[in-house]
């Protein structure tokens, strides 16, 4: 037995996303994709979802779905409050619920999930995962394009998804919390410098790492548009290069001299110069992050770059196995809480060298 979610209200640029669309940017396809894979996995990884099952992203105010023909487990990532409503015996009645923890939705009733708080997207896990035709190895939509997704577009009111049929065993599954959500981070930025940082003269690269950055109003999937410190390019290189290719992370800097951090809706290739590639651990602080939020970057070596991705898959994990019982009234298992170990080790995420174990330049 399979069901739906039926979109009542579709929130603020909601989409369907897994991981992406990736091996296709040769062709010109962009990898798409959440913008915050790791809240991706948590939220599957509390309803029993494969790590990169389809959900729904949404920007600063979520959607209001209902639940359709069977019952779906639900977990909502992100700071955000929601409210379930049912109609009992002609009266509507409502009960709250959280983020960062899984419930049920049972059929009619109806999900309302408010504005976020600190961050600009929020990642809603259904249980068995969105049953949407793959387009291209995956199910992430690509709106510009029309690829992917339920209609390769937005979500919109009316629309139904059709859930995995495994939605109805894991909704009678035992409720989970997770109990130190991911917070905002603080502190620089890390980026890896180049590949045409010689366009670039030490004073402008100064500039750059050493200013304050702001995350403008136009930002959005597509990429993170600042306003801070104008770079200029020397003058013997020009501000255009012959397109090459770029990546979720490029740090293009155009002939207005203000930089843009290109994010998981990007181009595949591009003409401006790239001054650095902020690395894959740090991007989705520059995707999450709300227009006005001040960004700071740190040069950090490829080496160093690769020891803090292996760091930051460890402590995915730890966090993965960090789950516990929600009680029934909601409220988080204390009995459950304390006798979890959830501190695995603790490691320096600013400086990865810092910690026991970790990798040298000479033994790379």
């Amino acid at each position: 037995m399979s069901g739906f979610i039926a979109i009542q209200a579709a929130g603020f640029q909601s989409t369907i996303q897994d991981k992406g669309r990736l091996g296709y940017q040769e062709y010109g396809v962009p990898i798409c994709g959440s913008v915050t894979p790791h809240w991706m996995e948590l939220g599957n990884n509390l309803i029993g979802n494969k790590p990169d099952a389809a959900g729904i992203e949404f920007r600063v105010i979520g959607p209001i779905l209902r639940a359709v023909e069977s019952p779906v487990k639900i977990a909502i990532c992100g700071d955000v409050t929601a409210e379930i409503s049912s109609r009992f015996d002609g009266v509507i009645q409502t009960r709250k619920v959280s983020g960062w923890r899984s419930f049920t939705l049972n059929p009619d009733e109806e999900l309302k999930i408010g504005a976020l708080e600190h961050t600009v997207s929020g990642f809603v896990a259904v249980s068995g995962g969105l049953d949407v035709k793959p387009v291209m190895g995956s199910r992430a939509t690509y709106a510009r394009s029309a690829i992917g997704g339920l209609t390769g577009g937005l979500l919109k009111a009316g629309d139904k998804i059709s859930v995995n049929e495994a939605s109805v065993k894991l909704s009678c599954e035992s409720d989970k919390v997770q109990p130190s959500p991911p917070s905002v981070e603080h502190g620089p930025v890390r980026v890896v410098l180049g590949p045409q940082d010689e366009y670039f003269d030490q004073v402008n690269l100064d500039e750059f790492l050493d200013g304050t950055y702001e995350i403008s109003k136009a930002s959005d999937r597509m990429g993170a548009r600042l306003e801070g410190p104008v770079l200029s390019h020397k003058k013997d290189k020009g501000s255009e290069i012959v397109s090459d290719g770029v990546v979720p992370g490029t740090i293009q800097v155009p002939g207005n001299g203000q930089p843009i951090v290109l994010l998981n809706d990007g181009q595949t290739v591009g003409g401006y110069p790239k001054i650095a590639t902020v690395i894959s651990a740090d991007l989705h602080r520059v995707a999450n992050a709300l227009p006005g939020t001040k960004l700071r970057f740190e040069a950090v070596s490829a080496h160093e770059a690769c020891v803090i991705a292996r760091m930051h898959a460890t402590e995915l994990e730890r966090m993965k196995k960090s789950l516990v019982a929600a009680s029934a009234n909601g409220f988080v298992d204390l009995k459950a809480l304390y006798e979890t170990n959830l501190i695995g080790g603790m490691v320096d995420m600013v400086k990865p060298d810092h910690f026991p174990g970790a990798l040298k330049e000479e033994d790379a």
